[in-house]
């Protein structure tokens, strides 16, 4: 991290509007290459370990979880879509107690293509609360997790440029390099005048509770 990107303890929420998190995971070939120059720590473990304590603080706020569990539902987590290779998947809601099993379950390679995952997530949550009035529904705060620059771009980018009060969006960026500067000088440029839409940098990173401090302080 440079010194003119900003740390965590800088961040602050994206909304105080009530939200619904939801993560869109990049499941790309490259997230198994290690996450720092040097390092033998792939991006994929350092991501694992981060989501695993993301979920930790959401559990911990949710206080609806012990109703969704008494009543024998997998809640409590964090509805996740995975994207990859132009095709993405419906995780349901990851927790910690089957944080591993989901995980174990991820298929990993393909390039990156953003949007079938972007769509697949703002489906999955009109599932859920496209019934209700607008003014009823808590906003979307996509938490998105990513080490590459999206071949569709230009179009997530549009996509974004029409994002209104009820969507809001948090980008990750893992990895190091090269590859990593044009992914984060390409969201970026997404993130432009777009109150909705922030962008972090994760460049190098390799502590997992760096990255979940970071997307909780957007939650807030």
């Amino acid at each position: 991290m440079t010194a003119s990107e900003p740390s965590v303890n800088d961040l602050s929420p994206l909304t105080k509007t009530e939200t619904e998190p939801m993560l869109l995971l990049d499941t790309t070939g490259s997230m198994s290459f290690p996450a720092a120059d040097g390092s033998k720590v792939e991006r994929r473990e350092v991501v694992h370990e981060a989501i695993g304590r993301i979920i930790e603080v959401l559990e911990a706020k949710d206080s609806q979880e012990a109703k969704e569990q008494a009543a024998g539902e997998d809640k409590g987590g964090v509805m996740t879509v995975t994207f990859a290779g132009g095709s993405a998947k419906n995780l349901d809601d990851i927790s910690t107690r089957n944080l591993v099993e989901k995980w174990n379950s991820i298929q990993w390679g393909g390039g990156t293509q953003i949007m079938p995952g972007w769509n697949l997530l703002v489906d999955t949550y009109m599932e859920e609360f496209g019934d209700q009035p607008k003014t009823d529904r808590p906003a979307l705060m996509a938490l998105v997790i990513t080490d590459g620059e999206a071949d569709d771009a230009a179009e997530f980018a549009a996509t974004m440029a029409q994002a209104k009060g009820g969507t809001y969006v948090a980008i990750a960026i893992v990895g190091y390099g090269a590859e990593h500067d044009s992914a984060l000088a390409s969201f970026q440029n997404v993130a432009a005048g777009n109150d909705h839409v922030r962008v972090l940098t994760f460049g190098g990173e390799t502590d997992p509770n760096v990255i979940a401090d970071g997307l909780v302080a957007m939650i807030g």
